[in-house]
């Protein structure tokens, strides 16, 4: 397992260094972090379940887009400015996420909590989407949010895409046990007095920022696969928390690299292999472990 893994962690970086001489530097740096960053909340989406909550986030994350160009030409920013739009975007994907996970947090069954997310998220991204292509004098590509483009990526994107993970990766190392604590068993954990709020606070604004900031990078659609899939994988094949992060991390990072092979081989959407990447990856080793 372990020779395996190295094997496919040098082939990731092979991939990576491939594609960013042969096609785009940021947009191999972009999946890079992207593979990166959904593998390591996938594995505490995964150790905490909840899995239906994380699986409705890009939801969020489309009406946080949509919602902050608008306010952005509102407040007379306009959207060159790419560093507020990303400030906005992940401040409302984040308050959209803490809604729910204040609910979660006061008692509220989880996937009825989920649901009036989505529900809010998805009735708001329609009318925002709306408004801005029929009321707003600003050309913004609505699809590059739903379908998702490393290769539309600037190099201030891909700044900002760094800050949240230097931001995710140190919020993981620092409260990784306790949230698996927290999965394991929530009523001891609350019984002990530990700061349960602290821990969630983490956790829902990194995975509100997450999804917020890397929704161009891979677009809605596919963030449902990438948010879910890893984790799930590290879950099943992980013999403990940190072996089912490796998996996770590993599961993730060689999807992204398999979607920049495929990607340079057959003229189709980097994202879209990489989502179809981490389906077949999750098939094989699904039907690898029932043998």
């Amino acid at each position: 397992m372990r020779k395996l893994a190295i094997s496919l962690i040098i082939f990731d970086l092979l991939m990576v260094y491939s594609f960013a001489i042969r096609v785009e530097l940021a947009a191999a740096l972009a999946l890079l972090i992207a593979s990166i960053l959904f593998g390591l909340v996938g594995s505490i989406i995964a150790a905490r379940r909840l899995y239906f909550l994380a699986g409705a986030s890009p939801h969020s994350a489309l009406f946080a887009a949509l919602s902050a160009v608008i306010t952005a030409y509102w407040l007379g920013i306009g959207l060159s400015s790419i560093y507020a739009i990303y400030a906005l975007s992940i401040l409302m994907g984040v308050i959209v996420i803490y809604f729910a996970g204040y609910l979660i947090f006061k008692g509220v069954d989880p996937d009825l909590a989920t649901s009036i997310l989505v529900a809010f998220a998805s009735s708001f991204s329609v009318l925002a989407a709306y408004y801005i292509k029929t009321s707003l004098p600003v050309s913004f590509d609505i699809m590059s949010v739903v379908f998702g483009d490393p290769l539309l990526v600037t190099f201030r994107e891909l700044v900002i895409a760094s800050i949240v993970a230097i931001i995710t990766i140190v919020g993981v190392v620092l409260t990784f046990d306790a949230q698996i604590y927290l999965g394991v068993d929530r009523d001891s954990a609350l019984l002990t007095g530990a700061p349960i709020w602290l821990y969630d606070l983490v956790f829902f604004t990194l995975l509100g920022a997450v999804v917020v900031s890397l929704i161009k990078v891979v677009g809605f659609v596919l963030e449902h696969i990438l948010i879910l899939l890893p984790g799930a994988l590290g879950a099943s094949y992980g013999k403990s928390s940190r072996e089912a992060l490796f998996v996770s991390l590993v599961a993730s990072m060689t999807a992204g690299s398999l979607g920049m092979l495929i990607s340079m081989v057959v003229p189709v959407s980097p994202s879209g292999a990489v989502g179809v990447s981490m389906l077949l990856i999750y098939a094989v080793a699904s039907l690898y472990g029932r043998q």
